[in-house]
């Protein structure tokens, strides 16, 4: 016959203070880890929007427009893409829709510019002639990959910051700064991206 250990109230309590702090101990770990994965995972997803953007925008502007349409018509420090009646804003307005499943605008700041979306710049260099579209404040930080365009080539160069500084952690960013309150910031991280495609 076998014996059953009673085991004494003493013992019960003793086990559930372990257990409760075993989940005092791992639940910040798994929250974080948890926030980490979202957080990265729509990263991801904004930088391979954002990539489809600047190749789209690279084949829009290989395409043979017709020779009546200048490349770039807009006056001097005029960025805004929305007149839409030349190659540069045909080129953005495309990139365009795709950053706007993200809250992404090419707008140039403070011209028809929606104050609750952050803006992105584009920067157009089809053979030796340059325009540019989007938020000009972002022009500094943005870089050129790779060679300067061969004759018949045209280069787009797409950048925006991940995280939109007016609105660091709620909606409407491209990304979400939740890991801030951990002392790891995207802040400071920026997309940028180069494609380039030859002229029909």
């Amino acid at each position: 016959m076998r014996r059953r250990i009673q085991k004494s109230h003493s013992q019960k309590q003793s086990r559930k203070g372990v257990v409760f702090l075993e989940f005092v101990v791992a639940f910040p770990i798994l929250f974080f880890t948890t926030l980490a994965i979202f957080e990265f995972t729509m990263a991801m997803i904004v930088v391979d929007t954002a990539t489809t953007a600047v190749v789209q925008g690279a084949r829009e502007g290989a395409y043979g427009f017709p020779s009546t349409l200048n490349f770039d018509d807009n006056a001097a420090l005029n960025t805004d893409p929305t007149a839409d009646d030349d190659i540069a804003d045909a080129i953005a307005l495309v990139m365009d829709e795709y950053l706007a499943v993200h809250n992404l605008e090419i707008r140039q700041d403070g011209v028809n510019d929606d104050l609750t979306k952050p803006n992105a710049y584009v920067r157009i260099v089809r053979e030796t002639t340059t325009a540019e579209r989007g938020d000009q404040n972002l022009a500094a930080a943005c870089t050129q990959a790779g060679n300067a365009p061969a004759a018949g080539e045209i280069v787009i160069t797409l950048c925006f910051p991940l995280v939109d500084a007016a609105n660091p952690t709620g909606v409407g960013n491209p990304v979400p700064d939740w890991l801030s309150t951990v002392g790891f910031s995207l802040a400071t991280y920026r997309f940028e991206a180069t494609s380039r495609a030859l002229i029909e």
